[in-house]
């Protein structure tokens, strides 16, 4: 959330600005409740495991990191009293006095913390990030010292720890019950239906401020025509697929966002199965078109992020009669559509690519036991920057090892640079995403990461008639 707008917005709210806003320029109104509809299935809601800018949607709404970096690059204290104080490789960080939890108003504590951070551990999508903290025993050494006082070991010296703990995989989880009724601090407290939907309500004890609306629902995902159908008719206040059903102006006063998120999707080659000859691998590469995968929704890029090179991926006729298999996981269309276009242009070329969906545990269990040869990654930056995103996209292709000895380094260039060029991966382009939204709905916006910006989002406030 962009905390100096939310300070000018509130005082605009109290007043503080004694110039009148101008006609149609009132501030927004607090209340309302906010009905969307889910992009794809809310199974879990874990920040350390996030996948799509959904999902990230939801985790930043609902949880807090200790630290967060702001739009001008500037690293500033969340739930942290204050900066890192370190000392050689020993840093210590203090909690900020009367941050609450959503549960009941009880106090978060620095145990909360270090069993939060230490639960990145298990997650392929976080657990490189922990690559800034020394080991003992296989696990990052972060202790408790205190009610208020977390102590980290650092891997070396130099680390920029307020940094790495901004990363959004490293979210501070209280508790609960991930899959329900998840516990952080952040502006809204969610409760999952169990039926792919989610409701999000206003928390008014916030870190930063509670938000404008009162309650954010999201409806389970439904087929195309209906989720139009049902805005059209006003049961929904939005729509990821389109402003009508049949393409004519909508009923109702409408706004569309429409942006390229930092999210690239990368083709990840198992080099342990038919994709072991470099040569093969280049006629994959060869073979795919990025421009017809702009019917999926992406925005054909060679590149991770501007700035950073291409990876130099091998070149290779396309080998007539070869065999490969791609999962993708069942709850996520998009990503469906896109291997079946893959498999498409590969079939042109005469290589035969099974496309297999799976639910979310079998796909999990093939990419555990290398049934695999080739599958799609989605890439979640968790930080701004170059070294940031090289890290992500090496985790996601599961080069995490790479990636946690990267983490030090996340402010080199060079490394950075270095890193994408080696990627052994096909970046195939970054994420449209497109809403469209009723149009009282204001300050609604997605970020740079591909984020709703739900905490800033407020109902317009309509001027009263004079009499």
């Amino acid at each position: 959330m962009d905390r100096a707008l939310s300070l000018a917005a509130a005082f605009v709210l109290a007043g503080a600005l004694v110039v009148p806003p101008a006609q149609g320029a009132l501030p927004p109104r607090h209340g309302g409740v906010l009905t969307l509809p889910a992009a794809t299935a809310i199974g879990a809601l874990d920040p350390a495991r996030v996948e799509t800018p959904f999902e990230a949607t939801l985790a930043a709404a609902v949880y807090d990191n200790l630290y967060e970096v702001r739009g001008d690059g500037r690293v500033e204290p969340v739930l942290a009293a204050g900066p890192p104080e370190i000392e050689g490789t020993t840093a210590r960080v203090q909690l900020r006095e009367g941050v609450l939890m959503h549960t009941g108003g009880r106090p978060l504590q620095a145990r909360h913390i270090v069993r939060s951070l230490l639960r990145a551990n298990a997650s392929p999508t976080a657990s490189w990030l922990l690559g800034a903290f020394a080991t003992e025993g296989g696990r990052p050494v972060i202790r408790e010292v205190d009610a208020r006082t977390i102590e980290f070991e650092l891997a070396r010296r130099g680390v920029r720890l307020d940094l790495v703990l901004a990363a959004t995989p490293l979210a501070i989880v209280a508790g609960g019950d991930l899959r329900r009724q998840p516990l952080g601090t952040g502006s809204f407290q969610a409760r999952l239906d169990g039926r792919g939907g989610a409701q999000l309500r206003i928390f008014r004890h916030a870190v930063d401020r509670p938000p404008w609306i009162n309650q954010v629902t999201f409806t389970p995902v439904r087929s195309r025509d209906e989720e139009i159908r049902a805005y059209e008719l006003g049961r929904i206040d939005g729509s990821w697929h389109g402003r009508s059903l049949y393409g004519r102006e909508p009923s109702r006063p409408a706004t569309t966002i429409d942006t390229t998120a930092a999210a690239p999707w990368l083709l990840v080659p198992n080099r342990a199965r038919s994709l072991r000859d470099s040569s093969a691998w280049g006629g994959v590469v060869s073979s795919v078109d990025r421009r017809r995968l702009a019917r999926v929704g992406l925005v054909p890029r060679r590149t991770l992020s501007p700035g950073l090179p291409a990876p130099q991926l091998p070149t290779g006729a396309p080998r007539s009669g070869l065999t490969l298999t791609m999962p993708v996981r069942l709850d996520r269309p998009r990503e469906v559509r896109c291997a079946e276009a893959i498999a498409g242009m590969l079939d042109e070329r005469g290589v035969h690519l099974q496309v297999e969906r799976l639910s979310p545990e079998g796909y999990r269990s093939a990419l555990t036991r290398s049934q695999w040869d080739l599958r799609i990654a989605r890439v979640r930056p968790p930080l701004p920057g170059r070294g940031a995103m090289a890290g992500a996209a090496l985790a996601a292709s599961g080069q995490l090892d790479r990636a946690r000895v990267l983490v030090p380094m996340l402010g080199n260039a060079e490394v950075a640079n270095r890193t994408a060029r080696g990627l052994d991966a096909m970046v195939l382009g970054h994420e449209r995403i497109v809403l469209h939204h009723r149009a009282d709905v204001r300050h609604l916006r997605i970020d740079p990461l591909g984020r709703l910006t739900l905490g800033d989002a407020a109902f317009e406030r309509r001027a009263e008639p004079f009499r």
